[in-house]
């Protein structure tokens, strides 16, 4: 069966809307901080005269609320093939892991990528080795502050960097002591993963997961495979919905047994989360149940040293995100709401701009626009400072929201803000939806 034309996906979504051209040219400037689409612009998308570069591409997936990968296979021309997708490799590689880890005794499938389970071997070498796993350990926990402190923009090639020397040194191991590198360097792969995902970088980031999913099998360590792969669920969350929610319920069959209660907590929420974004919401619904249950069993000291941020105001406040994507306002603003928690310790701009994003959101929802524009301006200016595209993520979304909204003087106020801190933001060519 052929695609269908770009054009006809963008006007009968822009009809199912409500939406005129006018108004989707409108809603996509204040999406992009800027006034150069008009509504002849999008007719000729829409006749097939022009196609929308890849930009513009981002700004309708999430103006119409599209998966980008819809509108990206409706612009390629009839005929042609589909280029390999490395999510798909990636659901391949978490399926093979979750038979593996099921079945322990059982080694890896033989049709595991060694292009993809040993992907680290093809990183750049450097000149020299590293200190032994205890120095590893200390350089990992040291990375994990600064990603408290520093978004990925800035973290992402020093982390990268701090995998390449140390995927080399296991690359030359041999015996015990590869067994011994192989949980540290795991670690860093979900570490360049995660940071790569801040900074922007999607195909980076599913390279690492793909890498570090690979090392968690060899390790037998099925908890930190797990953390790995929902980790890559939350970074497909905005873009691929049904993907993320896949890998996510991969990801907590595969610890059900090893993973302790806060790691599977948390991949409940990430399910959750997927699942609403993906529209299912008695799916979302049963996932929040399940991550509520599990959280209330989690003790914080007997949890992975790699879980060290979980705790119960950031699961309270996963729920509250959750609920905001399934338009339950009311139920979220308790737990966004919560003493603190847009409002963190110090020195985390990005904690702060996501889940004052999020508040805002839910904020707006009940009808509380005037206080939804004063967190929302906190969150755009801590946007900016954090150097995250997750963060950055938030702004956009929110303007898109505040221009379906009446004109008023604080809407207006907050529009022009997120306007002149467009160029600010990191991220300003790509749209990875994720926060």
């Amino acid at each position: 069966m052929s695609r269908p034309p770009l054009g006809r996906v963008i006007a009968e979504t822009r009809r199912r809307r409500g939406y005129s051209q006018t108004r989707l040219a409108a809603l996509l400037c204040a999406a992009a901080g800027v006034t150069t689409v008009t509504r002849h612009e999008v007719s000729r998308w829409e006749r097939g005269d022009r196609l929308p570069g890849a930009q513009w591409l981002a700004w309708l997936a999430l103006v119409l609320d599209l998966p980008p990968a819809r509108l990206a296979a409706a612009a390629r021309p009839l005929g042609l093939p589909a280029p390999a997708d490395s999510v798909t490799r990636l659901h391949q590689l978490a399926e093979q892991w979750l038979r593996h880890t099921v079945n322990s005794d059982v080694p890896p499938d033989a049709s595991w990528d060694p292009s993809d389970r040993h992907a680290v071997r093809h990183l750049a070498r450097p000149r020299h080795d590293g200190g032994g796993v205890t120095e590893l350990d200390r350089q990992i926990a040291e990375l994990r502050r600064m990603d408290d402190l520093v978004g990925g923009a800035d973290l992402a090639p020093i982390v990268h960097r701090r995998w390449q020397q140390a995927a080399d040194r296991l690359h030359r191991a041999r015996g015990a002591d590869r067994r011994r590198l192989l949980r540290p360097v795991t670690e860093l792969a979900q570490l360049a993963g995660w940071t790569a995902t801040d900074a922007g970088d999607r195909p980076a980031a599913l390279r690492a997961y793909r890498a570090g999913l690979g090392l968690a099998v060899e390790a037998g360590d099925a908890a930190l495979g797990g953390h790995v792969l929902g980790a890559a669920s939350h970074l497909l969350c905005g873009t691929d919905p049904g993907a993320a929610w896949r890998l996510a319920r991969i990801a907590a069959a595969g610890v059900r047994r090893a993973g302790s209660p806060g790691l599977r907590a948390l991949l409940a929420h990430r399910a959750a989360l997927a699942a609403a974004r993906a529209g299912d919401e008695l799916a979302a619904a049963d996932g929040l149940l399940i991550a509520r249950r599990l959280g209330d069993r989690m003790r914080p000291e007997q949890e992975p040293s790699w879980l060290y941020w979980l705790d119960q105001a950031e699961l309270a406040a996963m729920a509250g995100r959750c609920l905001v994507v399934l338009d339950r306002p009311v139920r979220a603003l308790p737990l966004l709401e919560q003493p603190g928690r847009h409002r963190p310790r110090r020195g985390q701009p990005r904690t702060r701009a996501v889940y004052a994003g999020w508040l805002a959101r839910a904020l707006l929802g009940v009808g509380e626009v005037e206080q939804a524009c004063a967190v929302g301006a906190d969150a755009a200016v801590e946007a900016v400072r954090a150097g995250s595209a997750r963060a950055a993520e938030q702004a956009r979304e929110l303007s898109v929201r505040l221009a379906a909204r009446p004109q008023t003087r604080p809407v207006r106020e907050l529009s022009e803000l997120i306007t002149q801190l467009t160029s600010y933001l990191p991220g300003s060519s790509t749209r990875l939806g994720v926060n």
